[in-house]
């Protein structure tokens, strides 16, 4: 991952992970049953991959930018953002193609779910229309740069209020910040200290959920404390959170998925899946991962993963990355 997340916690690729190419199912290299599927054929890297989530077939591979980070959803459309080119991709899932928007130098992105939000241009955030990709509205929050490629200002979006992250420049293990922005007026209404280099903040309920070099972190907004939940641990450490269910799923990269109570922070199940993790999402009341080869999904219910399914062969610092649930199908970005 050439990524605005850190090469930090980037792990390394497994090797023979998947390997898989028969008619009959498999065996992974934990003894759990792999879907069965037909010859396996690794997707096209630079593409968004449509798969059906109840039979786990892989519908479409769609190109889209170079290396497609993040990923969201929007208006009913399926979002990329292409890192370091200066664009964004547009899925129409009514066609399976996507559309390009060149906004600017785009370093983190979310949706309210009818629009988006970017951080754009290293002190601006924007809305663009979900369906057009037209600019409504910029705000410019600085004279100076707040954000920059590989130092990034990540997004959330609710409580009527925008969170950006908002790093020191060039000091990826320096002091970090949220900022809780009035999406009206542009003003910065709370500021929240954060762990060094953290990915994207989840909002869910009264909580901000964050994850840095220490590990996850959740800020209660009703206090204004900040509680470490799951220190780091070292490189196995978290990595990418999601909410669905009623829980707090967070991935670690020693290849478990941790489902947590949001009001406790304690761990209600961890499971395996099969490679470091990176990206979470949930819908169809099914938990879905990305890992560095594959897709899998996880039944809350049982806390047993009830799909994998192999998208690429092992590649450092490609393959799968982010993930989003819409209409019955589970998008993957692939780098």
């Amino acid at each position: 991952m050439a990524s605005i997340f850190s090469s930090r916690l980037r792990p390394a690729a497994l090797a023979g992970l998947f390997a898989c190419s028969v008619l009959a199912a498999c065996e992974t290299s934990d003894g759990e049953p792999e879907t069965p599927r037909k010859a396996f054929r690794p997707v096209d890297h630079s593409t968004v991959v449509r798969v059906d989530a109840q039979s786990g077939g892989v519908e479409a591979v769609i190109p889209v930018g170079p290396d497609p980070l993040l990923l969201t959803v929007a208006s009913g459309r399926v979002w990329t953002l292409n890192l370091g080119d200066g664009t964004l991709s547009q899925v129409d899932p009514a066609t399976n193609e996507a559309t390009t928007v060149r906004p600017g130098e785009v370093v983190g992105f979310t949706s309210d779910g009818r629009d988006l939000w970017i951080a754009v241009d290293g002190n601006t955030l924007a809305r663009i229309d979900g369906v057009t990709g037209r600019e409504e509205k910029s705000i410019r929050l600085a004279s100076r740069p707040l954000f920059a490629l590989r130092d990034a200002g990540f997004l959330a979006v609710g409580r009527r209020s925008i969170w950006l992250t908002v790093p020191t420049l060039g000091e990826r293990t320096g002091p970090q910040e949220l900022w809780r922005i009035d999406p009206d007026t542009g003003r910065v209404v709370d500021r929240y200290r954060l762990g060094p280099d953290p990915n994207p903040p989840l909002l869910d309920g009264p909580y901000v959920w964050s994850i840095s070099f220490n590990g996850l972190s959740r800020i209660d907004l009703r206090s204004g404390k900040t509680r470490l939940v799951v220190p780091s641990g070292g490189p196995g450490g978290p990595w990418g959170v999601a909410a669905g269910g009623g829980f707090i799923w967070m991935g670690q990269q020693n290849g478990e998925v941790w489902r947590l109570d949001p009001a406790t922070g304690r761990p209600a199940a961890k499971i395996h899946v099969g490679g470091p993790v990176r990206g979470l999402a949930f819908g169809g009341e099914l938990a879905w991962v990305t890992t560095e080869t594959s897709l899998v999904s996880i039944d809350p219910a049982t806390d047993e993963v009830t799909r994998r399914i192999p998208l690429t062969n092992p590649a450092p610092d490609l393959g799968p990355v982010g993930v989003a649930y819409l209409d019955g199908s589970v998008w993957v970005s692939v780098e």
